[in-house]
């Protein structure tokens, strides 16, 4: 557009204006600057683009009276908000002020960043981020391999990351000291953060108990603590055996309140999928060497079960944390970061164990559920703190 400069022409005071042309460089720079992508831009890409893991997305909007909270992405509705109900959340569009991906920001309109099309700010576009983010995630995993950041209380071999925690307080106590824990390796307090923010700090499991296998769990233990003594921590105690059946993370006491009420209104749904048969217990196996697990034979019937729990907790906002499929176990040995390190060691050697590998570990029905904590205080009989469980009646067949 071209400015109007005024010019004055005679000493009576009139002005003449006379126009001023306008470089071809502003010109040049002006036609280059992109409008900035819009937030919905930014969900509607996050949606349709399968590359974009959208369990690792966070939100930051303005709520009007209590300023900038944060929510998953999941845990938004897209849908126009006057056709959402009372237990759908959405936001307006404008509200939104922020897009991570895990500790990273990529989009924010405060700033006028964009890191997921590139249109303001570095250029790097959503996949640049993720990529780079993998890479610092991969080097930093290779270069603390043994000492890899592991919490050795839950005891499950499927999940990678496990926590602590208990009642409220004990939450944001226990990811403070998982954080202290991890001090001494190179890591930066925002990936520390998301980290333990990942991990799952609370299971549904069954309570494993039958006699016959605790016989044959306890003499596989005794036998590899004969060869290697070491690893007697690594043992875990009778009164604790489970098979773990979901993980979850509960970020406060009204999410574990959530978490018991779903179960106890899903009593009658998850009694007709009880299966009937008992479970099979043969076989040991292990997770990427670290942990030793009796094999329990997956069924229809149990997976089914599984499946509808699933349905369960996804339906009152409450995401099981468990990435890959469903492998029914009973976890016996875990190798802990302590052990490992006094060892010089990164997984148990089969031949402690291959005596058993064909042995028979018996069957159990399942009858019960039990919402666990992962924290280390255990209850009176030395099982994990459990502020729920479910009891299910057993069908005469």
């Amino acid at each position: 557009m071209d400015h109007l400069t005024p010019t004055p022409v005679n000493q009576q005071g009139t002005k003449k204006y006379q126009t001023k042309q306008t470089t071809p460089d502003v010109k040049k720079r002006r036609s280059k600057r992109t409008p900035m992508r819009t937030a919905m831009d930014v969900v509607k890409r996050i949606i349709w683009d399968d590359e974009i893991p959208q369990d690792a997305i966070t939100i930051g909007y303005e709520d009007r009276f209590l300023g900038i909270l944060e929510k998953p992405f999941e845990a938004f509705s897209w849908e126009p908000l006057d056709s959402l109900d009372y237990y759908t959340f959405g936001v307006p569009e404008h509200r939104i002020q922020y897009f991570k991906y895990k500790n990273s920001v990529i989009w924010d309109k405060r700033i006028l960043l964009d890191n997921v099309f590139g249109s303001q700010g570095s250029g790097m576009t959503i996949h640049d981020v993720i990529k780079q983010q993998n890479e610092d995630e991969e080097s930093h995993r290779m270069a603390n391999q043994i000492d890899s950041p592991e919490c050795d209380v839950e005891d499950d071999g499927i999940t990678v990351w496990t926590g602590t925690a208990g009642d409220n307080l004990r939450l944001d106590r226990a990811d403070k000291k998982v954080a202290d824990e991890d001090s001494d390796e190179d890591t930066d307090d925002a990936d520390v953060y998301w980290q333990n923010k990942l991990r799952p700090n609370f299971f549904i499991c069954h309570r494993i108990d039958s006699s016959e296998f605790v016989e044959q769990a306890v003499k596989l233990q005794s036998h590899v603590c004969k060869l290697e003594p070491a690893f007697e921590s690594c043992c875990i105690p009778p009164a604790a055996y489970h098979m773990t059946l979901r993980t979850l993370r509960l970020d406060n006491a009204e999410q574990v309140s959530e978490c018991v009420r779903a179960l106890k209104s899903a009593h009658e749904e998850l009694q007709d999928l009880l299966p009937t048969e008992p479970l099979s217990i043969r076989g040991i196996g292990n997770f990427h060497g670290r942990v030793v697990y009796a094999a329990v034979e997956p069924s229809q019937q149990l997976a089914n079960f599984v499946d509808h729990l699933d349905l369960v907790l996804n339906s009152c906002g409450l995401r099981p944390t468990d990435g890959r499929d469903f492998v029914p176990h009973i976890t016996l040995v875990k190798l802990s970061r302590p052990v490992g390190r006094k060892l010089q060691i990164d997984r148990i050697d089969p031949a402690l164990y291959e005596d058993f590998v064909d042995c028979s570990f018996g069957s159990q029905l399942l009858g019960s559920i039990y919402l666990c904590s992962m924290e280390k205080t255990r209850d009176s009989e030395g099982f994990y703190i459990s502020p729920a469980h479910v009891t299910f009646m057993q069908r005469v067949v």
